[in-house]
């Protein structure tokens, strides 16, 4: 009987362990890996991928599709909020053109949780279209726009409305804050401005204790595949064990996510990616008990 238990316990071990490595190719064709990282479904570094990244040698990019813009490197992704980071760090010659380009693609955008500091071009506009207010020592210190010259001057934010006030749960306060500003940046705020400039961006978030923080140099993302969680079910995209939520995405079109939810699951939540998976020292923890003596 002890001989039988350990040899269970070996087999579940075993499979446990190759649960994602099976699963990482990420589908027929589309290669997820850019050096030593591997990127969530649906992103990856070839025509079969339907979010396809650049790979500057080991850090994934977006694609700008121009030589003569800047590249927006990927700091993070969250695979079970279906979000991401870039890099925006601050820049004098980045147009609104270009940012937009870069930043609201086919399958991904700009989330409600990012301002966007604009400049050149704003004054008369700025003011009635502007609705976060940081002083202009904080511009040209922390967002390092004292070398921008005239452009830097004169600037306005565009941003989702300020989070609920103090006194709410952080699973409250969150959700609130998310009805109130939607899902996506919009980006008629920017046109209307009328900025030339995307000096750079911040990202709000909110603590686990509900309090806000910003994070300067960076902009969130989030990503979506098309249709609706039927047309998933009925396609068979989503993986076992994950949920299908459906969004209106940034464009105004219906799309869906897939995401792992089970406590102590990981993975993409998509059935042609990782899926989801328990690790493997924890699946085998969980079935430490099984063994015994006799």
């Amino acid at each position: 009987m002890r001989r039988l238990h350990f040899l269970l316990l070996l087999f579940l071990h075993a499979t446990s362990s190759a649960a994602a490595p099976a699963a990482a190719s990420g589908g027929v064709g589309c290669d997820r890996q850019c050096g030593n990282t591997t990127v969530p479904y649906p992103f990856g570094f070839s025509g079969a991928c339907p979010i396809r990244l650049d790979c500057n040698v080991t850090t994934p990019q977006l694609v700008t599709n121009s030589s003569a813009a800047s590249p927006y490197p990927i700091l993070s992704f969250d695979a079970t909020a279906s979000t991401f980071l870039v890099s925006l760090p601050p820049s004098c010659n980045r147009t609104v053109g270009e940012a937009r380009a870069a930043l609201d693609g086919s399958r991904y955008g700009v989330t409600s949780h990012t301002g966007l500091f604009l400049a050149r071009g704003c004054l008369g506009k700025a003011a009635a279209t502007g609705n976060c207010s940081v002083s202009a020592t904080i511009m040209k210190t922390a967002l390092r726009t004292a070398g921008c010259g005239d452009k830097g001057a004169i600037w306005t934010c565009v941003a989702a409305p300020l989070p609920p006030p103090q006194g709410l749960n952080a699973t409250a306060a969150a959700a609130a804050w998310d009805g109130e500003a939607g899902q996506f940046l919009p980006w008629k705020k920017v046109e209307d401005a009328g900025c030339e400039d995307a000096l750079t961006s911040a990202v709000s978030a909110l603590s686990p204790e509900g309090l806000p923080s910003v994070d300067f140099g960076a902009a969130e993302l989030g990503w979506w595949l098309d249709g609706t969680c039927a047309n998933a079910t009925a396609g068979g995209q989503c993986a076992r064990n994950a949920t299908c939520q459906d969004i209106e995405t940034s464009r105004g079109t219906r799309g869906h996510r897939c995401a792992c939810v089970v406590a102590g699951m990981s993975g993409d939540g998509y059935a042609a990616g990782d899926g989801c998976y328990y690790v493997a020292g924890e699946f085998l923890t969980s079935y430490h008990c099984c063994y015994s003596s006799q």
